[in-house]
């Protein structure tokens, strides 16, 4: 895994990946904030190979592809993980506390078939499951 973060422009709202400080192209300063959180999508034989939306804190932060691992650069606090998968908004959230005690949380994202309806759900996780 690279050292890229995600991360959100809090002036223009656009999501950009990072790898230390930058500028915008509106101007702010970007700095990596104090904690992170990596997302890794799994795969399926079955599953979905669009792109899926990720939102944290109910906000857009971009798209996430089919086995792809994304570190979002957070500030301390809790965040509420979702996901959506082409006509799938179905997905069973994950709320995560980052602080200075614990400032790197890991969570799997995966698709669940349904007979009516798929669902995604989301997971905690550790490093090495991930880092494979």
């Amino acid at each position: 895994m690279n050292n890229q973060l995600r991360i959100k422009c809090p002036q223009c709202q656009k999501v950009q990946d990072i790898t230390g400080p930058t500028v915008c192209q509106c101007g702010f300063h970007l700095e990596p904030q104090a904690g992170t959180i990596t997302l890794y999508r799994k795969g399926s034989p079955i599953g979905s190979a669009v792109g899926a939306g990720v939102y944290i804190n109910d906000v857009p932060f971009g798209h996430i592809a089919v086995t792809e691992k994304v570190t979002f650069s957070l500030p301390f606090g809790s965040h509420k993980f979702h996901m959506t998968m082409g006509m799938t908004r179905r997905c069973k959230d994950i709320v995560v506390n980052i602080s200075p005690e614990t400032p790197n949380a890991y969570i799997m994202g995966a698709l669940k078939m349904g007979f009516w309806s798929n669902t995604i759900i989301m997971t905690p996780t550790t490093p090495d499951v991930i880092m494979k």
